[in-house]
C-alpha cells in the first residue's frame, strides 16, 4: 500500500545485518571526514595502514559493505583517532 508500519521499522533495526551495515557507514563517514582533515598525506595513511592505495579507497566507499570494522578501525587509529563505542540497556 505504500506505507510502513512502526513494527516493520522496530524489526528491521535490530536485524544484526542492517546494525552492522549502520555502524559499517558510521565509521566510513567519519574516517573521510578525518583524511580530509588530517595533516597527514594520503600516501603516508596508506603507508601507516600496510595497504595499496586501491584498497584505501575501498575504504572510504560509504557503498562498500564488504570491508571489516577492524579495517575502518585501524585507518581511524591510523589517523590519531580514538574510537569508542557506546552500548546501552533497551527502553523496556
Amino acid at each position: 500500500e505504500g506505507s510502513v508500519h512502526v513494527e516493520q521499522v522496530l524489526d528491521y533495526n535490530k536485524d544484526l545485518d542492517h546494525l552492522r551495515d549502520r555502524l559499517l557507514y558510521s565509521l566510513t563517514l567519519e574516517a573521510q571526514k578525518r583524511v580530509e582533515t588530517s595533516p597527514l598525506s594520503r600516501r603516508e595513511i596508506i603507508r601507516r595502514l600496510g595497504t595499496s592505495p586501491a584498497q584505501f579507497y575501498r575504504l572510504l566507499d560509504q557503498t562498500n559493505y564488504s570491508k571489516s570494522v577492524d579495517r575502518l578501525v585501524t585507518l581511524l587509529q591510523a589517523l590519531d583517532c580514538d574510537v569508542r563505542l557506546s552500548v546501552r540497556a533497551r527502553p523496556a
